[in-house]
């Protein structure tokens, strides 16, 4: 019986998998968070993108402010996630878009995060006519 005891305790069978199994959850949950994170942060790319293009067009003239939101919000479609869109015109031209960032983590990870805001704002000088 002793020397069964003995040699259960100097084993080292089945360390790896202790190791694996401890190293599992943390190395998961790196991954979920990288994508999370990706997804935020292709997000607000998209929304850069659509604010400059929005503000380039109101500030030459070729949109005005509400159909500048429309025109936003057509191309705000990235993922299906609520936008506001809010122009303001004048000697420049301001555009901002938020969203939440709730909405936007899709798997939740920065879900924590539902108070926060991912906000893309753009001002251009409006060109004379």
């Amino acid at each position: 019986m002793k020397k069964l005891l003995k040699r259960f305790i100097c084993g080292e069978r089945g360390n790896v998998t202790v190791e694996f199994v401890l190293w599992l959850p943390l190395i998961a949950g790196i991954i979920v968070a990288t994508f999370d994170l990706n997804i935020v942060l292709m997000t607000q790319s998209n929304m850069y993108n659509v604010a400059r293009d929005t503000a380039r067009r109101v500030s030459t003239g070729q949109l005005n402010a509400s159909t500048g939101q429309d025109y936003a919000q057509q191309y705000l479609n990235y993922m299906g996630f609520e936008y506001g869109v809010e122009i303001t015109t004048g000697e420049n031209v301001t555009v901002e878009i938020t969203t939440s960032l709730g909405r936007v983590a899709a798997l939740g990870v920065m879900g924590a995060m539902k108070g926060y805001n991912l906000n893309a704002s753009v001002t251009m000088r409006t060109e004379p006519e």
